[in-house]
């Protein structure tokens, strides 16, 4: 159970009992109502909610949701959404908003729209669904559609039997962004298949494949941004159910490999996939793109391999890779000590309007004994500065950390150690904010003049 869910169960029988009422935990009671809070706003950060004006939802984040609570009917709530910053404070992104919600209804209110405008104007909305009766006993399957994807056109969304031609069909709903469509019946334990289109063609851009809910399901399918940005579809289904929700990515989404030559002493390098040169002449301390290397999930052998002569392999790997995950494969060590050791990291790669994302990869084996500390300072002066990370050894990697946007000085120094300073930036170098940062600590380039041991390479997403 997530966080912002155990607080929902310690926060409703409160909030309940205050209100007064003695049998709202029913959700038939006939004074009881049902509220259900989505986070459906790709860019925007973890929210806190506040219902007349106390925290009623910690940490709710982007294709969360709170699943159905149950709240008094006949009662109108003062709802507010605050984005939680990188620094942990808040800023208010949505309302207040008073809402009413009337005995024997559910209501769902999801956040949708980007969190700001290209002009920097706050963007983000509350979409407030068409309340529904509550039925005890449904046995077939009620389902709502909702494009929330601001950055698509107006679509068809079909629902078929599996393999239907869509020019024999007809469009189960046809949608603006914010529109929504439903509750309609379908039947319970039966394989269908979810298409969208752009309006008026039969061009499919997201395909569920087959897919089946069991009877008395009653969910919302919203179509949101494709965060994973991964090919073909510019959107994924997020099924909001009665106590979660979970994405449903388009079938053909597979997996992205980006890969970085961070060996300072091993020469270009091809990277073979099951035997076949998926990356030819990569070169130290060079790196892929994600789109450069995609393919469906399974389980892979990936080699390193000398571009002069394949059939030196100095690392030999198998990869398991996941459906909708991107992974950086780092090829680091030396080549000369025998040491070649491939660094694989899983990254997330949604971007949040309010942060810029930061994961610090210690891959220089010239410091393959010294564990770093770094510091993000404003000037370089670190005497009384506390490590933002301390002691990363060779090796390991951070995960993606929040960041303020702004300008740092990068220090790094042994862990523990400041006087022992292996890296410094020279200057305030910029994080920016819906940017995702890979920063790899490395070896000199030959011939490269530094006063200090190691240099960064830092790639962007």
């Amino acid at each position: 159970m997530s966080k912002f869910m155990k607080l929902t169960a310690l926060l409703i029988f409160p909030f309940l009992a205050a209100c007064g009422s003695s049998n709202n935990n029913d959700s038939d009671g006939p004074a009881a109502a049902q509220l259900r809070i989505t986070h459906a706003s790709a860019d925007a950060p973890a929210v806190n909610v506040y219902v007349d004006g106390e925290v009623f939802l910690e940490a709710v984040d982007f294709a969360q949701t709170s699943g159905l609570i149950t709240i008094p009917g006949d009662s109108t709530l003062s709802v507010e959404v605050r984005g939680i910053l990188p620094d942990q404070s808040e800023e208010t992104v949505i309302g207040p908003v008073d809402l009413t919600f009337a005995a024997g209804e559910r209501t769902d209110v999801l956040a949708i729209n980007n969190l700001f405008s290209t002009s920097g104007a706050l963007t983000i909305e509350p979409k407030v669904l068409d309340p529904v009766t509550i039925e005890a006993g449904v046995t077939d399957v009620r389902v709502t559609v909702l494009h929330a994807a601001p950055e698509v056109g107006t679509v068809d969304v079909y629902v078929t039997a599996p393999g239907d031609d869509l020019a024999n069909n007809t469009p189960a709903a046809a949608l603006s962004f914010g529109e929504a469509a439903g509750p309609v019946a379908i039947s319970a334990d039966t394989q269908y298949q979810v298409r969208i289109t752009p309006t008026g063609t039969v061009d499919v851009v997201y395909d569920s494949g087959e897919v089946s809910f069991p009877a008395g399901t009653e969910l919302v399918l919203a179509a949101v941004e494709n965060t994973f940005k991964l090919a073909p579809s510019p959107v994924t289904l997020l099924a909001i159910g009665p106590a979660s929700a979970s994405q449903i990515p388009d079938i053909a989404t597979g997996a992205a490999v980006r890969v970085v030559h961070n060996s300072a002493d091993t020469p270009a390098v091809d990277i073979l996939v099951n035997g076949t040169a998926a990356i030819k002449d990569l070169t130290f301390p060079n790196a892929t793109q994600y789109d450069q290397l995609e393919a469906p999930a399974g389980t892979y052998t990936v080699a390193v391999a000398a571009a002069a002569d394949p059939s030196i392999q100095p690392i030999v790997a198998e990869v398991t890779l996941k459906q909708t995950e991107s992974y950086t494969v780092i090829a680091a060590g030396s080549l000369a000590n025998d040491a070649l050791e491939a660094i694989i990291t899983e990254d997330a790669r949604r971007n949040i309007a309010t942060a810029a994302i930061v994961r610090v990869v210690h891959g220089a084996y010239a410091a393959v004994d010294i564990p770093v500390d770094i510091y993000l300072t404003g000037d370089g002066v670190i005497a009384d500065a506390e490590p933002v990370i301390a002691g990363l050894a060779y090796g390991e990697a951070t995960a993606q950390l929040q960041a303020t946007p702004s300008d740092y000085w990068v220090t790094v120094t042994a862990a523990g150690d400041k006087s022992f300073v292996a890296f410094d930036s020279g200057g305030t170098l910029a994080l920016d904010s819906a940017v995702n940062y890979t920063v790899i600590a490395r070896d000199l380039s030959e011939g490269q003049l530094s006063v200090y041991p190691i240099d960064l390479s830092i790639l962007t997403d």
